[in-house]
């Protein structure tokens, strides 16, 4: 069993929020999400149970929710999500979809 880390890297964040985006657009474009795959291969890379992925995807469909934008099916908003974490997550949002549409 993976020993819980306390406070989450801005590399663990991006990589999260990262994931979440790639979900959205593939399930928007009709295309097959298996959501528990991608927390794995999150988990692998970076030492963090399975469960915390998720937990943390259903903090970014809250702050997308915040933001009123749409979230994941499955991906319920789970609000305990701290100001300063929302704020990081909200900008990396924000960040990476600027990035992919200067693409």
């Amino acid at each position: 069993m993976k020993m819980p880390k306390e406070d989450w890297t801005d590399e663990e964040l991006r990589a999260a929020v990262g994931a979440y985006l790639a979900m959205q657009k593939d399930a928007r474009e009709g295309r097959p999400v298996v959501k528990r795959h991608v927390y794995e291969e999150l988990s692998n890379t970076f030492g963090r149970s399975v469960k915390s992925f998720e937990f943390r995807m259903q903090n970014i469909s809250f702050v997308l929710s915040s933001m009123g934008r749409s979230w994941i099916d499955g991906l319920k908003p789970a609000k305990h999500v701290g100001a300063n974490v929302g704020e990081k997550i909200e900008k990396m949002i924000a960040d990476l979809e600027r990035a992919a549409a200067e693409k």
